[in-house]
């Protein structure tokens, strides 16, 4: 009985582990999209101020955390501005990505001036690969626990 306990708590802590690297990798992607949204919200800041209010885009970008998932997303939205009242207020349209880990920005970026299709598309440069991992990652979590699941029930 001591050897099947010693097995459960070695498994345990094998898994234990598991779960802890995939969190790392995570928080390690993360911090890596954070880093490159806020570069290109600096980038952004730094061209609005060279340009006429017709030329400073409205592209934006951020990231959405799926906390009990160990994921996060990486979206491109349109700013846009909504008179209420007399008052302006900026709205923020999502911009659907689709299939793949690359935005079909092509169709909305036409609309946008020179320095921002730029910027977008280095930036989006970068966001596909960490969408890649990132999902990678989630078929990995998804199948560790469809296994630990399947080996519970052989158990039982």
């Amino acid at each position: 009985m001591n050897s099947l306990n010693a097995e459960h708590d070695e498994s345990a802590l094998a898994d234990e582990r598991v779960i802890e690297w995939l969190e790392a990798q995570v928080e390690s992607l993360h911090s890596q999209a954070r880093m490159l949204v806020d570069d290109y919200w600096r980038r952004v800041n730094l061209e609005r101020k060279k340009h006429p209010a017709s030329l400073r885009g409205r592209m934006g970008v951020r990231i959405r955390r799926r906390e009990s998932a160990y994921s996060f997303t990486i979206e491109w939205f349109l700013i846009a501005s909504l008179s209420i009242d007399g008052k302006t207020k900026p709205v923020t349209q999502h911009i659907k990505k689709g299939k793949g880990y690359r935005y079909p920005l092509q169709h909305i970026l036409k609309k946008e001036p020179d320095w921002e299709v730029s910027l977008v598309e280095e930036f989006e440069n970068e966001f596909v690969d960490l969408r890649k991992q990132i999902d990678l990652l989630g078929k990995f979590r998804d199948a560790f626990h469809r296994c630990r699941q399947s080996l519970r029930d052989a158990l039982d």
